[in-house]
């Protein structure tokens, strides 16, 4: 299979996708035949061709057939908006391609579901393999904090507390967009943010059993129409016209585990103070654990002494900890490292599965996994009722 990239979206998030294969795709040069920077797509042909031309790809285009139809394109990462992953993703695995797509995986659990099952199949006949964008499994504080408490180094686990914070929709004076349709993004901050946090939390406590209740709020009722296309949380000059918001700005739940584990869950993208902030504690009978990407560059942890009181212990990032010696340029303890590095780290991870055969974390079955616990979330908060995952709807 040839290994030529192709990114399809060329918004803010796309522009993100193309900076870090332009990083990191002349590490795998020896073991992905072909790879090289083919193409960005976008529907807006000065955009896609902009993202080209800064990251070193070939060239650009407006229609993503012809690039699952290129010979030259093995790779393609899927940077659109949420209703538009399953129509690309899906025709991208049946020509054989290995994708790596935006979360959430998809509008729906049923399309999420969809894909998995595509990717599963795609990879039993010809070794694709399918990816979600969970970036933050990168962060290597992130990381280690998840080998301890698969270690057990918590104990039975008991509860969690885990919140995505923005303030990117508290301006009123922001445009509508695709983020603010809930036919075009299936949700709001549930889905732009929330999906992180889900996927973590299951990373951390196992398999969501039972969504038992949820809140939810739209803070800006009404958004203004951009006069032209908008990147991004980009302000941008707006006309007369206007559109109702009818996706959440915030959104609350309380969650069980399969495990016995319950947690508290909130999203919310009018969180003034906060830039983008994921955090979480979670608690075992033998210790506690906490992070913030705030303060990215380690975690806290503290376990419990026999007859002593237990002190948390600050564990900052350094060379040992996963990714930072494979990855980051600078290997040395005490260099910081943030979104935009664990962002290329899940490309790079991406391509080293391609290079490999060997499974990549954050899978299309880990991202249709969190599509149904959204989905769940959201039928709790729109019946009053608690939510039995896997139960009929």
């Amino acid at each position: 299979m040839a290994g030529g990239i192709s990114v399809v979206g060329a918004g803010m998030v796309g522009a993100a996708h193309a900076a870090a294969y332009r990083a990191y795709f002349p590490r795998f040069v020896t073991s992905i035949p072909g790879v090289e920077l083919v193409s960005v797509c976008d529907a807006r042909k000065a955009i896609a061709a902009d993202v080209a031309s800064r990251y070193g790809f070939n060239e650009s285009t407006t229609d993503w057939r012809a690039v699952i139809a290129d010979p030259r394109v093995g790779i393609v990462s899927i940077a659109l908006p949420n209703a538009d992953h399953e129509a690309v993703a899906l025709a991208a695995l049946k020509a054989g391609k290995h994708v790596l797509c935006e979360k959430p995986l998809a509008l729906t659990a049923e399309s999420a579901r969809r894909l998995a099952d595509a990717a599963a199949e795609a990879a039993e006949r010809s070794g694709v393999v399918a990816s979600t964008m969970f970036n933050y499994r990168r962060v290597p504080a992130i990381a280690e904090a998840l080998r301890r408490v698969n270690a057990g180094d918590l104990g039975t686990l008991i509860d969690l507390s885990i919140a995505y914070r923005a303030e990117y929709a508290a301006d009123p004076a922001l445009p509508f967009s695709w983020r603010y349709d809930r036919a075009a993004a299936g949700g709001g901050a549930l889905t732009d943010l929330g999906t992180h946090a889900i996927d973590l939390a299951t990373a951390l406590c196992g398999p969501v059993r039972e969504v038992v209740g949820a809140v939810q709020s739209v803070t800006v009722a009404e958004r203004q129409l951009p006069l032209s296309a908008s990147v991004g949380h980009s302000l941008a000059a707006v006309g007369t016209e206007s559109r109702m918001v009818d996706t959440d700005d915030s959104f609350s739940a309380l969650l069980r585990f399969e495990g016995g584990c319950h947690g508290l869950f909130s999203a919310s993208r009018v969180a003034v103070g906060y830039g983008n902030a994921l955090s979480f504690t979670l608690s075992g009978a033998e210790g506690t654990v906490r992070f913030d990407s705030e303060r990215s560059n380690g975690y806290d942890i503290a376990t419990r002494q026999a007859g002593e009181a237990a002190h948390f212990q600050r564990v900052s990032s350094g060379s040992r900890s996963p990714y930072v010696n494979e990855y980051l340029p600078v290997p040395h303890d005490g260099v910081t490292v943030g979104y935009a590095e664990a962002f290329g780290f899940a490309v790079a991870d991406f391509l080293r599965a391609i290079a490999t055969g060997a499974s990549v974390s954050g899978s299309f079955e880990d991202g249709a996994r969190a599509a149904e616990v959204l989905e769940a979330m959201q039928q709790a908060e729109r019946t009053g009722a608690s939510v039995r995952l896997g139960a009929p709807s």
